[in-house]
């Protein structure tokens, strides 16, 4: 779990505006327990699910950071169930969102520094894919990588190589 802390230290995360309105020092909070999980019933996270980095279709300011904090717990050795935690919610990130008003009026574009920074662990999804610990996990990183890969072959050769590491739905 080292990545992870050391990750989420990096950033000032009391000088971000949650989008519950508050600073978003309690999104980190959130994301060293889910880190922490082991079990299902431990990895309840209020990032995803109440608005605080993203509602649907809408990114707000902690939204960069957590993604590079998501691909640390890829890399890191992090529980199964906290691992697909972690890809669903990168994959929440990077899917088809928009932003906030204030980030739009404070010239920031969310949905392509999420993708960017998702662009900066590419290989860690790919790895995922092919780990066969969990369909789950495996799924979402591919589903991720419909987003942000650029190479199309390459993304088309790993579905077919992949196989029933996949969901069905995703072979």
């Amino acid at each position: 779990m080292k990545f992870v802390e050391l990750e989420i230290e990096r950033h000032d995360w009391a000088a971000l505006e949650c989008g519950c309105g508050r600073s978003a020092a309690h999104v980190a909070s959130d994301l060293l327990r889910l880190a922490r999980a082991n079990t299902a019933s431990e990895c309840t996270t209020d990032v995803i699910d109440n608005g605080h980095v993203l509602l649907p279709d809408v990114l707000f300011e902690p939204s960069v950071p957590t993604v590079s904090v998501a691909l640390a717990a890829l890399a890191d050795d992090v529980s199964l169930h906290a691992r697909q935690e972690y890809t669903r919610l990168l994959l929440c990130l990077v899917g088809d969102n928009g932003q906030s008003f204030e980030a739009a009026h404070a010239g920031r574009d969310l949905v392509a520094e999420c993708t960017q920074a998702a662009k900066s662990g590419i290989w860690l999804l790919y790895a995922e894919i092919f780990a066969g610990r969990s369909v789950v996990s495996a799924s979402y990183a591919y589903e991720a990588l419909t987003f942000i890969e650029d190479d199309a072959d390459r993304l088309a050769r790993v579905q077919a190589a992949a196989g029933e590491l996949l969901a069905r739905d995703l072979r």
